[in-house]
């Protein structure tokens, strides 16, 4: 018994004397701390030490610009990666791309840049920066590193870009929406949104020949109801959008842009109604409302013809123009053109017309196939106006009726009457 108890103290010693030894030993041993194993802690994920953040850029002056651009910027400090994705590279020299630009074939590319040359870039151009970071899981992040590094293969960069449907906000949006699981496309995909039309107007408003271009050729398409989803073609709806959720993280202006486009089209009505009025004046509405003036003597008479004949000919050919383009576009891919409702302001048969101006104001020939097209194409015209109280038919596009109906009706008038005074002139000579 007693041998067991002097077994059990030097049992008990030694422990002791080892447990000692090892909690004196372990400084001696050196300062490395124990390694993660050895403390119970678990491995980092693989995709923790990167982040992801959406770079958005506001609406510039050109028109390529008007409609802002985006990125994805992915950093991982283990790599020394800081690299921007941009879905919105293209090149204007490049073979066959105005060709390309007139059937609705834009090649597009994506690329990987440079994180701080890109955003040095734009916030030069004074356009607007702003960086919001993204929630992102490390198993999301690393699979959208990997999309975005797959995708900007040179085999892989190129699609066809779409301003509406397919461009590098929806590239981006829809890069989000996958790593995401979908989750951006049930939240908005339901939500009513405004229309492509809507927003043409809105970013373009400060720029007439780029509005009334856009939305002179842009057919009923524009009008469709669309929802949120649709509308993140903008990049800054997205930012906005996303901005709304709990997905963003934080949110940093690196730039404050210097041309904010207002949030609504602003109304235009009475501009477009003015220059109705003016232009329908100038095209045969002064001569026909002042029979004095039928009487006016040759040289004054001679400067009616003359102006009659430039204004009412600009517009008949450049209506006449549009007309064909508008024909045109139904072969190529530009879809938003497509039964377009100004086809019936803008026809070939104005081209008619045009062509017989001249001979019949001056030189008595064409006079009757001057009078009818001008009476048929007002006529057509009209047809577009009335058109407007159909049920189904929705294009909204008052604004250039309000300009092109007065001016029809007015060289309507003007051609038979300036054609009437010449033939009695030349009847009492």
């Amino acid at each position: 018994m007693a041998k067991s108890s002097a077994m059990c103290r030097t049992s008990l010693f030694l422990a002791a004397s080892l447990a000692a030894c090892a909690v004196w030993a372990a400084p001696a041993a050196g300062d490395q701390e124990p390694a993660p194993e050895d403390q119970g802690l678990p491995e980092p994920a693989p995709g923790s030490d990167l982040r992801v953040s959406l770079i958005t850029v506001g609406a510039g002056p050109v028109v390529y610009e008007m409609f802002g651009h985006n990125a994805i910027r992915i950093q991982d400090p283990a790599r020394g990666l800081d690299v921007s994705y941009n879905w919105g590279m293209f090149d204007v020299a490049q073979e066959g791309f105005f060709w390309r630009f007139l059937l609705g074939d834009w090649q597009y590319w994506m690329a990987g840049l440079s994180s701080e040359g890109m955003i040095a870039h734009y916030v030069a151009s004074d356009r607007g920066v702003v960086e919001q970071e993204l929630d992102l899981t490390p198993d999301q992040r690393l699979a959208l590193l990997g999309m975005a590094e797959f995708n900007a293969r040179p085999e892989n960069a190129w699609y066809r870009y779409q301003y509406f449907l397919d461009n590098c906000s929806t590239r981006v949006r829809d890069a989000l929406d996958i790593v995401l699981g979908g989750r951006l496309h049930e939240r908005f995909g339901e939500v009513p949104g405004e229309t492509f039309r809507f927003h043409t107007r809105r970013l373009t408003a400060d720029n007439a020949l780029v509005y009334v271009s856009l939305d002179f050729f842009m057919g009923g398409r524009g009008d469709r109801p669309i929802t949120a989803w649709d509308e993140m073609f903008i990049p800054m709806m997205l930012r906005d959008f996303l901005g709304d959720t709990d997905l963003v993280t934080s949110e940093a202006v690196l730039d404050e842009p210097a041309r904010v486009p207002p949030a609504e089209p602003p109304s235009h009505f009475l501009s477009f109604y003015l220059t109705g009025i003016v232009l329908a004046w100038l095209a045969g509405g002064a001569f026909v409302s002042f029979p004095r003036l039928r009487t006016a003597g040759p040289t004054l008479m001679a400067l009616l013809k003359v102006e009659f004949v430039l204004v009412a000919g600009v517009w008949s050919l450049a209506a006449g123009l549009s007309g064909l383009v508008m024909i045109v576009s139904h072969f190529t891919a530009h879809e938003f053109m497509h039964w377009n409702e100004n086809f019936l302001q803008a026809n070939p048969l104005s081209l008619v017309l045009a062509a017989a101006l001249g001979p019949a104001v001056f030189a008595g020939r064409w006079r009757r196939l001057a009078t009818r097209t001008a009476q048929l194409a007002a006529g057509v015209s009209v047809i577009g106006l009335v058109m407007q109280v159909v049920p189904g038919i929705d294009q909204v596009n008052g604004y250039h009726l309000a300009v092109a109906v007065p001016v029809h009706l007015a060289i309507a008038c003007g051609v038979p009457a300036l054609v009437r005074v010449d033939a009695e002139g030349s009847a009492a000579s």
